[in-house]
């Protein structure tokens, strides 16, 4: 019995066709440095009991509502998942051969239609992709010895990227699937990237185009609130899975300072005053300018504030802040962000 080692672990996505839950070619696209992909499969058991069956126990055991979710952590190396996140990216170059590209990226409503899905509903489906699971026997890379599952159909529910001190930036993707199938098979071949991960000295955080400069922590995340209903509709998987209100939140550690501190709790917290802020991610080592990505959050609002006041060493404070409208502007040399030219 040969087992599985993580080492021989894969995990990369495929765009789909335009139709929802349904893989676009053969190319396995890099999702960045993942290290870790957790995918929950969920039959939903419903037990039965009945009169007549002449016991204390279950009667029957039927499966009814399918239900697949999953977490993926990684590094990331590009900014792709913040479009399936928020639903919306131009790519732009000068020419075929120029680089860099940039990708602008904005939150798609209900009332706006996804540019890269081409079913004709009035659902006008969110952005989806799919995602290839694999885990290799250590013993032999063959046919029948491999667990390779497929959820498909996913869509982005939360979306998170977080910076500390001496780490790498971190990405975690919570989605929601409709389907997962399971092959034995060879694992599609997958290229990972080769740029570094972003790093936590990559990001500088500005207030109002002010750089605040003594952050030790920080996080922004988007939750979509799905909604994924499963509809009387001769199927056991979740239809298309609806957006719900999207909700922003930025948090952030630092150390206290007067810079920062005062104007955060006079003018922001108790005055209530909005306020712009900017995170820019910039890969100082690839040239200025040709990768990163600036996310820009718009009508700020201070919700909450800990100043605790301690024995010793510097003060640190914990804020968290809830933008109106955030949008995005990347840069690097990947031509494309979304599965063809839009």
């Amino acid at each position: 019995m040969a087992r599985y080692i993580a080492d021989a672990n894969q995990v990369g996505f495929f765009y789909e066709s335009g139709t929802y839950a349904i893989p676009s070619g053969v190319t396995l696209q890099s999702a960045g440095l993942v290290q870790e992909n957790s995918l929950t499969s969920a039959m939903n058991t419903l037990p039965i009991r009945f009169t007549g069956n002449a016991t204390r126990d279950v009667g029957q055991q039927v499966n009814v509502m399918e239900d697949f979710e999953g977490t993926l952590t990684f590094y990331p190396q590009d900014w792709k998942g913040l479009v399936f996140a928020l639903g919306s990216v131009v790519s732009a170059g000068s020419n075929e051969t120029t680089v860099p590209y940039t990708h602008t990226i904005k939150a798609l409503n209900s009332t706006d239609t996804n540019q890269f899905t081409s079913k004709p509903t009035a659902l006008k489906p969110f952005i989806s992709f799919s995602i290839e699971d694999s885990q290799t026997n250590a013993g032999s890379a063959t046919t029948n010895k491999n667990f390779v599952r497929t959820a498909k159909g996913c869509m982005v529910n939360t979306w998170s990227v977080s910076a500390s001190q001496g780490e790498p930036v971190t990405c975690e993707i919570g989605y929601t699937a409709q389907s997962v199938t399971q092959t034995s098979g060879v694992a599609t071949s997958l290229t990972t990237g080769t740029q570094r991960p972003y790093l936590f000295d990559d990001l500088i955080v500005s207030k109002g185009g002010t750089a605040m400069n003594t952050v030790r922590e920080f996080s922004f995340s988007i939750n979509n609130n799905l909604d994924a209903p499963h509809y009387i509709n001769g199927s056991k998987v979740v239809s298309v899975p609806i957006p719900g209100n999207r909700d922003y939140e930025i948090s952030m550690t630092l150390d206290a300072n007067e810079d920062d501190t005062i104007p955060l709790y006079e003018a922001n917290l108790l005055g209530g005053s909005e306020f712009n802020m900017t995170a820019n991610f910039t890969d100082a080592s690839a040239g200025a300018g040709s990768r990163g990505i600036v996310m820009t959050f718009s009508g700020c609002k201070l919700t909450t504030m800990e100043n605790p006041t301690t024995l010793e060493g510097v003060d640190e404070q914990s804020i968290t802040i809830v933008p109106k409208t955030v949008t995005a502007i990347g840069s690097d040399t990947i031509a494309l962000y979304g599965p063809f030219t839009n």
